[in-house]
């Protein structure tokens, strides 16, 4: 994955999360090093990709040839996958609503979505003032013509006034981030009392996770750094100044060649399958997957 990219020379010598020193390297993906905190538990990559090393990875992702790349153009910004992508986003926003119902008025409730990839979150809230930050330009610009307020940049560059938001959304993002505890906390501070955040992971703690190990799908270096449980997600809003406030298992929904081509990460046996479907209409059908494999967790600012 990303080839081109040199692996970090400098390593990180105890788990950002608590501070412990008890780590243990458990194996090596794409020249990266998984690492598990033996305190919290929490999994991450040892190597440390500071901020310039993010930046050249995702300005040089738009522009690789190989099929992967394609495939990640056909995922995210092929019109043909739309309604797919924005099945689980209108699931999150139907409970988002919920939540504030009660205190619906004239003045719309502000939304910030980092990492908004496309704004597909953000066109569920027509009637909020909704703010996006995403990394990648191609994405980022397509977010910014369906929205005014979107910055192209580094989700830990958010700079809003203290008690700005009403909710946070971090959607497949914050595994992505090399401070996720200061995304977090930097979160909190621009929330309002009583504001939530919305936190959506790859769950390393799923029973797909424990039986594929390395091989789970999710585990994709340099592009995801953490790799959060429901364990550790609590502790990280815990320490962030925020109050637990319940979680979901996500179901999506997405073209059975994408379903095949993904498994394929984990069983290669599967990958002539996944070059069959994309040949044909059948590779387009929708399924629905949920093996616990992704979660999303609700904070309150406490």
């Amino acid at each position: 994955m990303f080839k081109g990219i040199a692996v970090p020379a400098e390593k990180q010598d105890k788990c950002w999360l608590c501070g412990s020193t008890q780590i243990r390297d458990l194996y090596q993906v794409n020249g990266f090093t998984l690492t598990r905190c033996g305190e919290c538990s929490l999994r991450f990559i040892r190597e440390l990709a500071d901020d310039a090393y993010l930046k050249e990875l995702y300005t040089f992702m738009p522009g690789q040839e190989n099929g992967e790349k394609r495939e990640y153009l056909k995922i995210y910004l092929d019109p043909a996958n739309e309604t797919n992508l924005k099945y689980s986003f209108r699931i999150l926003a139907g409970k988002v609503r919920r939540r504030f119902k009660p205190f619906g008025g004239e003045v719309p409730l502000k939304l910030l979505d980092l990492g908004c990839s496309i704004g597909a979150l953000l066109d569920f809230f027509p009637d909020w003032d909704v703010y996006g930050i995403e990394i990648e330009e191609t994405m980022g610009n397509i977010a910014k013509q369906k929205h005014k307020n979107i910055v192209i940049g580094n989700m830990k560059d958010a700079d809003f006034d203290d008690n700005f938001f009403d909710c946070i959304t971090i959607l497949d993002a914050l595994d992505h981030t090399n401070d996720p505890v200061h995304v977090v906390k930097n979160s909190c501070r621009q929330l309002k009392q009583n504001g939530m955040i919305a936190i959506k992971v790859h769950n390393i703690n799923c029973l797909l996770a424990k039986l594929t190990g390395k091989r789970f799908y999710a585990i994709q270096p340099p592009a995801h750094l953490t790799y959060f449980s429901l364990k550790t997600l609590k502790q990280l809003l815990a320490a962030c100044g925020f109050e637990y406030a319940g979680h979901f298992y996500d179901t999506q929904k997405m073209p059975l060649e994408t379903a095949v081509m993904r498994a394929s990460e984990t069983f290669p046996f599967l990958t002539p399958v996944y070059k069959a479907l994309s040949k044909t209409p059948l590779g387009s059908l929708p399924v629905y997957k949920n093996f616990h494999d992704i979660i999303t967790i609700f904070g309150i600012k406490q």
